[in-house]
């Protein structure tokens, strides 16, 4: 699946290393504010002032990285216009939780391990 962003066609790429870009990429993928922060573990205001900088800060960068490289693997399986309902629906694959349950509670490895499992297809 493309993820490029629709405005100014901001790359995946590009939004690991600015905030400004981050904004648009979020954004175009229908992705809140709330809900990146939550990927990125950051608060919604620390995401708020990331996002003002052209440049994001360095102590930042591995996670934005980590959560922009985690939707950008989703999308690969899910549309972006399905994500965010996804993401808070009980899944039967992770034991009937929801994957907000597990991204809070630290279990991004379950996503990886569906995501890995979804690449060699193992659910086809």
């Amino acid at each position: 699946m493309n993820t490029t962003a629709k405005e100014g066609r901001v790359t995946w790429q590009r939004a690991r290393e600015s905030g400004t870009a981050l904004y648009s990429w979020r954004r175009a993928l229908g992705l809140n504010r709330e809900m990146f922060a939550q990927l990125a573990n950051f608060s919604e205001r620390s995401l708020a002032t990331y996002e003002k900088h052209r440049r994001l800060p360095a102590a930042i960068r591995p996670q934005v990285n980590e959560a922009v490289r985690l939707v950008k693997a989703l999308l690969e399986i899910i549309p972006a216009a399905d994500l965010p309902k996804w993401l808070q629906t009980p899944n039967p694959g992770f034991g009937g939780r929801r994957p907000w349950t597990l991204i809070h509670r630290g279990e991004k490895d379950l996503l990886w391990a569906m995501i890995h499992q979804t690449r060699q297809g193992a659910f086809a």
